[in-house]
């Protein structure tokens, strides 16, 4: 049976407190109530939608002590109120001091070296070439691949992984290479016609292979960035895992690679400029693949790469 708290007082008040005992109805842990609890249970004035410090413990709040409170400062004559904080207060250009700071004390990461082709020249191998690809991933476009021999008294400070330096770097390495006749190298580029009739992976084993046989000198040796060595190469090469940013010779030719595509890519934007091929060279970024869906794909797209090949012209096209 189900009673107000105030039925139950009226009640209780007909009977002496001497021989009060009831078993609770509201909770089964209390099983009696005192004279002294009852007088505790009387409804207390409330201010509507405000809450006791009581009401806060019992719902399990937990109260802590630390909490920093803006108090307001002492009121100087004619002058309006200010807060004052507790929280320390720093100004922009002191932050990118402080953050500058910061990444001053990492270490900063080992750039490639010549470890691996010293090595080869240890071995009695005097010409090593580096090999890379760019454009394995992307939607459209080539793929391409350079062969690099590096010579051993050269040094280019600003040389490294490409994917790690800014475009106006690579730019500027890319002249330095080109410029240099002591530097070996050879391009090769496989269109996006043939990376369809053969699928990406052969392509850009055809390519590396091709890259090594441009070369105006025989290479000795052979250092492949990634984990596959081209078939034409095998027992006159390596795989290097990452090899772009342990090797410089590989370094050199992920430079060659990147920028010889993407001075392409920015020609073939001009040519269709509803895709944004400049600023993202073809990889599938969002706004790529809303151009894509409004558009079409352009010639220059790979048509078994989704989701060309569910197109129209695609490798997978059913004709719905």
């Amino acid at each position: 049976m189900a009673y107000s708290l105030s039925s139950r007082l009226t009640s209780f008040s007909r009977h002496s407190f001497s021989r009060l005992r009831f078993r609770s109805a509201v909770s089964p842990s209390r099983a009696f109530v005192t004279s002294t609890q009852l007088h505790t249970m009387a409804p207390k004035k409330s201010v509507p939608g405000q809450q006791g410090l009581g009401a806060f413990l019992q719902k399990g709040v937990k109260m802590v002590d630390h909490i920093k409170v803006d108090v307001p400062a002492k009121k100087p004559e004619g002058e309006s109120p200010k807060r004052v904080s507790g929280r320390k207060r720093t100004t922009k250009a002191q932050a990118d001091a402080e953050k500058a700071k910061k990444a001053a004390k990492k270490p900063k990461k080992a750039g490639p070296s010549r470890e691996h082709e010293r090595r080869c020249w240890d071995a009695g191998k005097k010409v090593v070439c580096g090999v890379d690809e760019a454009g394995r991933g992307p939607l459209a476009g080539p793929v391409v691949a350079a062969a690099c021999v590096f010579p051993e008294d050269l040094v280019i400070e600003a040389i490294n992984d490409s994917k790690q330096m800014t475009e106006e770097e690579r730019e500027e390495v890319f002249e330095e290479l080109v410029a240099n006749d002591e530097v070996l190298k050879s391009v090769c580029i496989i269109d996006h016609t043939r990376i369809d009739e053969i699928n990406i992976l052969e392509a850009t084993m055809e390519a590396m292979a091709k890259s090594v046989e441009g070369l105006s000198t025989k290479a000795d040796w052979v250092l492949i960035d990634g984990n596959r060595v081209p078939p034409p190469l095998v027992n006159r090469a390596e795989a290097i895992v990452k090899g772009d940013a342990k090797s410089v010779c590989i370094a050199a030719a992920s430079v060659l690679a990147k920028v010889t595509r993407d001075r392409m890519m920015i020609v073939i934007a001009k040519e269709h400029p509803e895709y944004g091929l400049e600023g993202h060279k073809g990889y599938g970024t969002k706004a790529h693949m809303d151009a894509i869906h409004k558009h079409g794909p352009s010639p220059y797209h790979r048509r078994t790469f989704a989701p060309m090949k569910y197109m129209p012209g695609g490798s997978a096209y059913d004709g719905a």
